[in-house]
């Protein structure tokens, strides 16, 4: 099963963080979402709050999501990761190319709250 990695950084302010995860190309997928070792949430992921900027700041956000192809038209898969209530609402954006129709994606993301 193919992997693709995302690490990268996210300015917290004082408003609530809130993490949306969006499988893209008409492929499914799901998602574990995890505040350091602490579990958020599991299954589709739309605007889940994570925490008030000033409480996550220095922790990391963990997200893992499969994506296995279900559409007959492409391999590709991807998926955008929207982050909002921080300094500036954000989108982050991984893909992959899956080998044969049925196949599946492991995304991990990991994003530092700063």
């Amino acid at each position: 099963m193919k992997s693709v990695t995302l690490v990268t950084d996210y300015q917290v302010a004082d408003a609530v963080v809130k993490l949306s995860v969006v499988i893209g190309d008409a492929q499914i997928g799901s998602s574990i979402v995890k505040l350091g070792s602490t579990p958020l949430g599991k299954g589709a992921i739309e605007a889940l709050p994570v925490g008030a900027g000033p409480a996550v700041r220095g922790n990391p956000l963990f997200v893992k999501t499969i994506v296995t192809d279900v559409n007959d038209s492409t391999n590709h898969t991807s998926v955008t990761y929207r982050l909002t209530g921080g300094r500036l609402d954000q989108e982050f954006h991984s893909a992959g190319t899956v080998d044969e129709n049925g196949d599946s994606v492991v995304y991990r993301a990991r994003f530092n709250l700063i």
